[in-house]
């Protein structure tokens, strides 16, 4: 069986062949041949797909690739050196050292509400759970608690037609009466976060995968070990404190993540 690639290991050279680069330069621009070929090295590398580690062309191999001499080449290699992109080591090559990190995509937070809220008027909730506890020690960590503080703990499966499509576990930080079993279970929590003056002011989406487990599976209604897509929503006051974590496992057959961002629009929207 074949072993897994690490995460740290050396990205595999990219392929440069003068079929996909050597149409690439423009000869009536009057930007240099090595800078329109830096330009595109560096859209590249910075955009991700040439990763950290990954070995560059040689100068012979990036001359053949676009077509030019060895000198326009080299040019082109010491200036994405000179910009801290590569690392050039005689006898070693060149090595991509720059970090692509992907920034989130921010969008307004009002379309989202009111799509979670519209969603909450539309399904309907089975309680599994709900308590006043100490959560564990990851959860207090995240929430920054004192040692004496306790979170309201709510388990829930929300159904469509009777057919379940999300497993929802949540921890907020609210002492509010009204935040209780019986109104979880008829109203949405959106509109629970404002009866206990909870404001939120910013939310943090993780969209990953997950398998079904023997707890997840007949409470969602599928086999065990089938897909879910997962869901973790960290949410936070005007002041910077995360006052909700929710964990939501989605049965991809029955729900739907659909995002629509448009530029310069107010508004933007999330069904989650």
């Amino acid at each position: 069986m074949a072993k897994p690639a690490s995460a740290l290991a050396p990205a595999p050279a990219p392929a440069f062949s003068a079929h996909s680069l050597a149409g690439l330069l423009r000869g009536d621009l009057p930007t240099p041949l090595y800078h329109q070929i830096f330009s595109i090295l560096r859209d590249r590398i910075v955009g991700g797909e040439l990763a950290h580690g990954a070995q560059m062309p040689t100068e012979f191999e990036l001359a053949e690739a676009f077509d030019v001499s060895r000198i326009t080449a080299k040019r082109a290699l010491d200036e994405l050196a000179a910009e801290g992109l590569v690392e050039r080591r005689r006898g070693r090559g060149t090595h991509v050292i720059h970090r692509h990190e992907p920034k989130p995509v921010a969008a307004p937070l009002t379309g989202l509400l009111e799509n979670l809220e519209i969603l909450g008027e539309h399904t309907e909730v089975r309680m599994v759970q709900f308590r006043r506890a100490s959560p564990p020690d990851p959860v207090r960590e995240l929430f920054d608690l004192d040692a004496d503080e306790d979170l309201a703990h709510a388990v829930r499966v929300r159904t469509k037609d009777g057919v379940p499509f999300g497993h929802y576990v949540s921890w907020t930080r609210t002492t509010h009466k009204a935040f209780n079993a019986e109104n979880l279970a008829k109203s949405s929590r959106i509109k629970l976060f404002r009866r206990a003056g909870i404001h939120l002011a910013q939310v943090e989406q993780t969209l990953s995968a997950a398998l079904a487990d023997s707890i997840l599976a007949p409470r969602l209604e599928v086999e065990t070990g089938s897909p879910l897509l997962t869901l973790e929503r960290r949410s936070y006051d005007p002041e910077g404190r995360l006052v909700d974590l929710l964990l939501i496992h989605y049965r991809p057959d029955q729900f739907r993540y659909q995002m629509r961002l448009d530029l310069g629009a107010r508004d933007g929207g999330a069904a989650g």
